[in-house]
């Protein structure tokens, strides 16, 4: 096969990527944590949207702010375990809600809010280490046909190639091969919105949300052969931005038994800096070693994430309990990246050790086909309960569900090759919990969360024919959080 040149790279050409890889990091930035807020807003599983009166619910149905009836200030830490059992602590949420005088009908204007909130929408927290022993296969049998000219052009000099392109490592060994994934930083949102109820019959409301992001990976691969030594390839990665998105949504309450929310977010409209590298290191069973940074990129460009309609039913039994329902639709293949202005550098040893610049663009058309070729619509699903055991006193349980966005993992076909490592998220499934306490002015709530996300890990792609990915797994972790809070 005629070996993929620079041309056939994408905009991450930094990472030694693959044009389908912008849709995977466009989606890995995208998605969010549903039922993560205040301590009662999680441990109901974020089913609030037609129930309201909770700091949280600005960032899903800013309508509820017009069931609020008194100021309410609260904050919420949390402290979080990863799924290789690291320990993490963040401030949850934090939320202020200045509530404005009735009216004097039971018609028309009643009273209104104006919600000012933080929420973390996500910890990209996240750490797997695989190894295989005994394989009969090695990056480098693929390396002269897919790999992106950086590490082509190093393995030619470590002579991982021979002159044909073909592998003279561990032809006739096997080998060990091992992946090493590791994700850090976080997602968050302030919300500033506005509430107002009409007749206790219709809640309506809008926001504004600014959104932060900050998010670096590390995926380094290894291989070992008895004969040969050992090589590894490893890349980085990181983004930092922000960005800004409007909600809107309406409650109406038809009944005091009965309430249906509806609620629409406008993409977010990022801008995103990134930068990347890739090192590639030999060291060989007589103690040579070589060791190399092949490439590096710099970038600058707008990323607008999917537009989301989430409607929800509230169900309310007297001073006894209530019930919440929630489906949100978000279509990821409507997922754009655009103005795009950059630097990628590589290393070619074939130029007398000098670096090579290139200025990065890409074609829009090109770019909106493969992102709608990889991702898809995600379904998410909320139902959350409270019950109200003593005066005063509630528990609280929920559950959640959330298909994964990808349409395939493309990939796995000769079209869409890496030389790096490449993590296609599940489904993720949510279970949560908790408990809380009113009294006449102060409240404090506590809830767990535990998720449960399927993981498919590939150590490079295309794999060869019916060969399995380097893990296919589950990764679960847990928030335990409290949210101290005031009502006057």
């Amino acid at each position: 096969m005629k070996r993929l040149g620079l041309a056939a790279y994408g905009l991450f050409l930094g990472l030694g990527s693959i044009s389908a890889q912008n849709a995977y990091d466009a989606m890995n930035i995208s998605r969010v944590d549903p039922v993560m807020g205040t301590a009662r807003y999680s441990a109901m599983a974020g089913a609030l949207g037609a129930l309201g009166a909770d700091a949280s619910t600005m960032k899903d149905n800013p309508a509820g702010l017009g069931v609020y009836r008194k100021w309410d200030l609260n904050i919420t830490p949390n402290i979080y375990v990863t799924n290789d059992n690291s320990v993490g602590l963040n401030v949850n949420n934090f939320g202020l809600v200045m509530n404005f005088g009735r009216g004097s009908s039971k018609k028309g204007y009643i009273t209104s809010s104006l919600g000012i909130s933080y929420n973390r929408l996500r910890n990209f927290d996240r750490y797997t280490s695989v190894t295989k022993r005994g394989e009969d296969g090695s990056m480098t049998d693929f390396i002269a046909d897919y790999a992106s000219d950086p590490v082509y052009n190093e393995a030619k000099r470590l002579e991982l190639l021979d002159g044909e392109d073909n592998s003279t490592y561990s032809p006739d060994d096997l080998i060990s091969r091992r992946v090493r994934f590791d994700e850090s930083g976080s997602l968050g949102e302030w919300n500033f919105s506005y509430g107002m109820n009409v007749s206790n019959f219709l809640y309506w409301g809008v926001g504004l949300g600014v959104t932060s992001l900050d998010y670096k990976r590390t995926a380094q691969y290894d291989e070992m052969s008895p004969s040969d030594g050992s090589w590894y390839l490893d890349n980085y990665y990181e983004a930092t931005g922000s960005g800004f998105n409007f909600k809107a949504g309406v409650i109406i309450r038809p009944t005091d038994f009965f309430r249906v929310g509806l609620a629409f977010h406008s993409p977010t409209f990022y801008t995103i800096d990134q930068y990347s590298d890739q090192h590639m290191d030999f060291d060989g069973v007589n103690g040579s070693r070589h060791e190399t940074e092949i490439s590096a990129t710099s970038l600058s460009y707008d990323l607008q994430t999917p537009l989301k309609a989430q409607a929800s039913l509230g169900f309310v039994i007297g001073k006894r309990a209530i019930i919440g329902l929630e489906y949100q639709f978000e279509d990821f293949s409507a997922i754009r990246i655009s103005d795009c202005d950059g630097v990628y550098s590589y290393y070619d040893g074939e130029k007398l050790d000098r670096w090579t610049d290139h200025y990065v663009d890409f074609d829009k058309v090109d770019e909106k086909d493969r992102i709608n070729e990889v991702l898809g619509v995600a379904h998410t699903i909320k139902l959350g309960a409270e019950v109200n055991v003593a005066k005063g006193f509630a528990v609280r349980l929920g559950t959640a569900f959330v298909t994964k966005p990808l349409t395939k993992e493309a990939g796995l076909d000769q079209n869409f090759p890496t030389d790096y490592p490449v993590s296609f998220p599940q489904n993720t499934f949510y279970v949560t919990g908790g408990w809380g306490y009113r009294g006449e002015s102060f409240f404090v709530d506590m809830a767990a969360v535990y998720k449960n996300q399927g993981d498919k890990l590939y150590d490079f792609l295309p794999i060869p024919e019916n060969e399995k990915p380097m893990t296919d797994e589950s990764l679960g972790n847990i928030n335990v959080m409290a949210t101290l809070g005031w009502k006057f």
